[in-house]
């Protein structure tokens, strides 16, 4: 049997009593508005690869090439053992 490994103390949250809290506005002052969001993306972003990737079209060439090879002998065999 194995020994028992001690547990991990899991993390301690600080108590709510010890975070900060707002400071309270004085009464004639109102809370400012809103931020209003920024559009989405003001500007066109630049693409971010960078990498070429230009091989992906031609492996998936080959697995076209060969799965069609593949079927061909399939079906050319299908009939040449009837």
């Amino acid at each position: 049997m194995s020994t028992e490994r001690p547990r991990r103390r899991r993390r301690v949250d600080a108590p709510a009593s010890s975070l900060p809290r707002p400071a309270a506005a004085p009464a004639g002052v109102a809370a400012p508005a809103a931020r209003r969001p920024q559009p989405h993306h003001p500007q066109p972003r630049a693409h971010h690869v960078t990498r070429d990737y230009s091989y992906v079209r031609r492996d998936l060439l080959g697995i076209l090439v060969v799965g069609l090879i593949s079927l061909g002998f399939i079906g050319v065999m299908s009939f040449v053992v009837q």
